[in-house]
This record gives C-alpha cells, structure tokens and sequence, in this order.
C-alpha cells in the first residue's frame, strides 16, 4: 500500500468520525430540545389540571344553567390545551433519544390528553354516558315487591338500588323478594345501560386509535403495560383453593337459611343469594350467623358516635402523624377540604379526591360511621401520596394506583382491634378469639367475593375493548366466567336481550376502576404485611398494627417520593425486595386461619366443594 492509498484511507476515516461525530451531537441537540420540552410541559401540564381540578371541585348540583354552561366552556378550553401536550410528546422520534427516562417522560406526556382527544364527541356525547351509567343505581324507577304481590297495595313511590333496594338485600329474608329486585332492577336498566356502555367502549377505542395505540395500550396506560392482566390470571390460581372452600361454606349456609330447591348442594350459587351474602358481610341475620352472630361483634358505629366528621379526619392524620408524616397544610384544611354536596350526601357515598397535581383537593363524606372512618384512613394516604411526590415533574407524577394499595394497607393496620383500643375508641371492649374469628371471617368474605368479580368485570371489558365480543355477546360471556371464577349463576333462564352486569360495573368504567380495585385489594395485603415485618413480625398478622413505626413510615415516604419516576417493578422493590410483583401469597397469610376453620367445617360436615356447570340456559 503506498503513501497515497494510506492517505486516502485517513482521510475517508477522519471523515467517517467527523460524521459520527456530527451525528451525535445533532442527537444530543434533539435530547437537549427533548428535555426542554418536557420541563415546559410538566409546567403546563400542572397549570392546566390544577385550574381543571378547582372547576370541578367548585362546582354544585345546585348551580344555574349559565353557571353550569359557563364551567364547560372553561373545561373545554383547558382540555384542547391539555391534548395539544399529547400532540406535542408524541412528535418527537423516541428513536433518536437514547436516555431511557427522557423516553419514558415523552411516552407519559403522550398519554395525558386521554380521552380529551375525541374533542366535542367527549363532552357532548361520553361525558353524558359516563353519568348516565353512574345514575343506574340512584334512579327511583322500581315498582316496590309489596305492589307487585299485592294488588291491594296502592301509591308506593318508586324505590332505587341505591339506598332503597340495597337496604332490603342487607335485612330481607325472603328469596323471592331479592329475586324479584334482582330481575327488575335489570329489566328497567337493560338498554339503557347497553347503550352508555356501547358508547363509551368505542370511545376508548376510537381515543386509542387516534393515539396510535392498541386498545389495551391505551387502557392500561397507568401501569405502562397490560402484563398486569397476567398476574391478575396466576392470582386467580392462587387464590382458588381457597375460594373453593369459602364458596362451599357459604353455598351450605345458604341452603340452610333458605331451603329451597333452586339451590344445588353442587352447583353454582344462584346471583341473588350471592350479592345478598356481600351485602350482610357487616349486618345482621346473614348467611353465617349460625356460627358467627352479629350480636358477638362490637358496635363499631357505636365507637365513632358522637364525632364529628372533622373529628374522623382527625383521628384518620393521627395515624399518619405516628408514622412521621407532617401535619396537613392549612392551605389544604381551609381552602381544598370540603364536605360532598348535599345531593351526594347519601349512604353510599363516595369522596372526590383531585390528586392529579401536588395541589390535592377532596371532597369527604360527612357520614359518621365506622366504615366512614377506616374510608378516611384510604382517602388520607391519596393526600400524603400527592404531597410526598411534589418535587416530581408531571410525567412522573402518577404513581401506577400504589396510593390506593398503601391506603389498603393503613386501613388494616388501623382497623385492627390493637389500633382502636390503643386510639382509646375501643378502651373498654374485650376480643376473644370468637369474637376475632367473627371480624375475621367477615373481612374474609368482604375480600374473597369481590376480587373474583373485580376480575371478571376487568375480562369482560378487555374482551369488548379488542373487539372479541360484539354487545349481543357480553350477557354470554358475563355468566360464563361468572360460572368458572366465582361459582355464580342468574336466578333464572336469562334470553337474548338481557344485559345482567351489576350497577358496579358500570363505576369509572373509563377509568379501568375495576383493575384498579383488583390490584389495590391483594397488593394492599402485600404492603401490609411488609410494614408488620418493620415491626419485628407482629403476630397473628390479622392483629399486626404497625402505627407510630418511624421505620414503615420512612419506607411509605421513600416509596411515595418516587411516584413512577422508575417502572412499577423497581417502585416495588422499595417496599417488597424479595419479591416486587403482585400475588396472593400476604392475603393467604392473612386469613390462614379462616382458611384452616373453613376446611375443618366442610370436612366434617361433608360439604362438596366445587361447582357444577349451570341448568339455566343463557341465550
């Protein structure tokens, strides 16, 4: 090779590495550019959703049509800007960016235009299914049973699910009484129902298209990935012996109580009897008072009677305050802390909680009751969790619904009868291990009969959202996973036109609200007991009581801080090192002795376990 040839081999290198060169620094240009807009986003993003979080928080039932309209037109501008953020994220060519987070911000900030981005068709159109499902339940449009049966019984207004209906699940005995509300409540729904929730299925999928993203991309966008529905299966399986005993008990009970044909010793538990079971978990005359009487258990109204609701959120921070966390701000106390309005008011109530910026507002419920209160324990840890994480840019902010587990977690520490006696609520009630057994296999039923439901309502909404299940199709669908995974059949032959989902379903249906329930309910069990074991492994753990742990407390904050500023698995790994997914194995620990009581009590009174496929026929 001559001096001319290695000449002219430099050079072509030189120029080669002047290229590189050249090439990565118009990359870190487009990185640099990347990150200024992300910081001017986050900026905008929080200007945005605090002003759309006081509108809302702000607004009444009460107000007039001007006010009303007024407060759209605000929220619709506010929601064109919001969506011009998810346009913006979504130009960059993640390609060309090599920094991982920088990525992921540009992948969240894509995503918080939501459903905003089917413009008018949201407010004119979805906004009005959304409501229209949630006022399922609220609707006075039920001819009473007395008038049904009784011709002679005249002038008995209209009654709804909720209270009305729901009230008489929590004290009838009679079968036919809850059979009939069970029908009719579904027959008046059935097409109304079919056509909101039609409706704001193609929402999200035609928002998801827009947004160049599947279905299930973009529904679970919250945990940047639906793999979560496959550790939703393996729980099922974990979950399932279990189960499997609790559902003999109960089917066994059930025949006992009612003693009528229409209930199998081996089949599936007719859905009338089932939801009533839910509905007496805490009320008297349910299916397992033979065993466990109601009248065994303290009053737990009776130890909140006479406070107020400030009271209750009073002794709910308490609980925090032990842990290390500070007080709540007077700014929050005085100016983003209210009751629900009065038409909200009611015994189902629900709080609202603004928690998508660091400024948080709620609006509680003014109940007082015992459920009210180990509620404001949930709602608080939302409040502390928006607060921990302030310093975090917006794409980072959520925090994969972990608050909702924490708020799992506390609850049980502060429902346990050490935390009460040792709040001096309790001072002068005494446990036995009946009296424990009794709370025991309450909560046991509370947990274990609704996670199933959770899970089927979650299979049945996928199933819709990729297009594998047309409308006609979804009443089919509903009985046969109900049949497979909780041992549930309709009360009676179900035709073609019957839409038989519950009115729970239907809530926040646009928010994956049932996946959501789900993983809350069994990672809140794993958090608990991972802040038991900070408290050199109370046992029994059912009685485990980690308040004023300055070492849970220091975790909860670490953890919080992050919001999903790393992906959900290394957020995990801050509470749970030894195993940061989500299963079952902390819930079974948990009822381990229910577990051990049921099976004794079908082995010796030969109960079958298991179910067999339905008689009814289902078009």
């Amino acid at each position: 090779m001559d001096s001319k040839e290695r000449h002219g081999i430099i050079v072509i290198k030189i120029l080669i590495l002047a290229f590189i060169c050249k090439l990565s620094l118009a990359i870190t240009f487009y990185e640099l550019n990347a990150i200024a807009f992300c910081e001017q986003a986050s900026k905008r993003y929080y200007s945005l959703f605090d002003n759309l979080s006081a509108e809302t928080y702000a607004t009444t039932n009460e107000e007039d049509f001007a006010t009303l309209y007024n407060r759209v037109a605000t929220v619709k501008g506010i929601s064109r800007d919001i969506l011009q953020i998810s346009r913006e994220a979504k130009e960059f060519n993640k390609t060309l960016i090599q920094d991982a987070d920088l990525r992921r911000a540009l992948d969240r900030l894509s995503y918080v235009g939501g459903l905003f981005v089917l413009g008018d068709e949201y407010f004119e159109s979805v906004l009005i299914s959304m409501n229209a499902l949630k006022s399922l339940s609220t609707d006075k449009d039920i001819k009473p049973y007395q008038a049904e049966v009784d011709a002679n019984v005249q002038n008995i207004a209209p009654i709804a699910y909720y209270p009305d209906i729901q009230k008489i699940y929590e004290s009838s005995s009679d079968a036919k009484e809850l059979q009939y509300y069970w029908m009719m409540w579904r027959e008046k729904n059935a097409i109304w129902a079919a056509v909101n929730l039609q409706n704001i299925i193609d929402a999200i999928r035609n928002a998801a298209k827009l947004m160049d993203r599947t279905p299930l991309d973009f529904y679970y966008n919250a945990y940047e990935s639906p793999e979560i529905l496959v550790q939703m299966d393996q729980i099922m399986l974990e979950l399932k012996p279990a189960y499997l005993q609790l559902h003999a008990y109960i089917r066994h009970e059930l025949a006992s109580k009612y003693n009528h044909e229409e209930l199998r010793d081996t089949g599936p538990i007719p859905d009338h009897l089932f939801q009533q079971v839910l509905a007496q978990t805490w009320k008297e005359n349910s299916v397992i008072e033979e065993h466990f009487s109601f009248r065994d258990l303290p009053s737990y109204d009776r130890l909140v009677e006479g406070l107020s609701s400030q009271k209750l959120i009073f002794h709910a921070q308490g609980f925090y305050r032990s842990l290390g966390f500070a007080d709540l701000k007077e700014d929050f106390t005085q100016n983003r802390l209210k009751e629900v309005g009065a038409a909200e008011a009611s015994a189902d109530c629900r709080a609202n909680i603004f928690d998508m910026t660091p400024n948080v507002r709620m609006q509680y419920c003014p109940n007082i009751d015992f459920r009210n209160f180990m509620q404001m324990h949930s709602h608080l840890g939302r409040i502390h969790y928006a607060v921990e994480k302030h310093k975090l840019p917006s794409y980072f902010f959520q925090a994969y619904g972990l608050e909702y587990a924490v708020g799992e977690a506390v609850t049980l520490a502060a429902s346990t009868p050490k935390h009460l006696q040792t709040l001096g609520l309790a001072r002068d009630l005494k446990y036995s291990e009946e009296t424990l057994r009794n709370r025991h296999i309450r909560m046991a039923i509370h947990t274990f009969l609704n996670i199933p439901l959770f899970y089927v309502h979650t299979k049945v909404i996928n199933e819709m959202l990729q297009g594998n299940v047309k409308l006609d199709g979804v009443n089919r669908l509903y009985w046969k996973l109900m049949q497979e995974y909780v041992g549930v059949e309709p009360p009676m032959d179900r035709g073609e036109s019957c839409l038989d989902l519950p009115y729970k379903f239907y809530l926040d249906l646009e928010t994956n609200h049932q996946t959501l329930k789900f993983v809350s309910e069994i990672l809140g069990y794993q958090l608990y007991e991972a802040f038991c074991q900070l408290t050199n492994g109370q046992t029994p753990l059912h009685n485990c009581n980690f308040y004023g742990n300055s070492k849970v407390g220091n975790a909860l904050r670490s953890m919080m801080s992050l919001g999903s500023s790393k992906p959900y698995h290394e957020i995990l790994n801050e509470i749970l090192p030894h195993n940061p997914s989500i299963n079952a194995h902390s819930l079974l620990v948990y009822y381990q002795p229910i577990i051990d009581w049921l099976k004794n009590f079908n082995s010796k009174n030969k109960v079958h376990i298991g179910w067999n496929d339905t008689k009814r026929k289902i078009m």
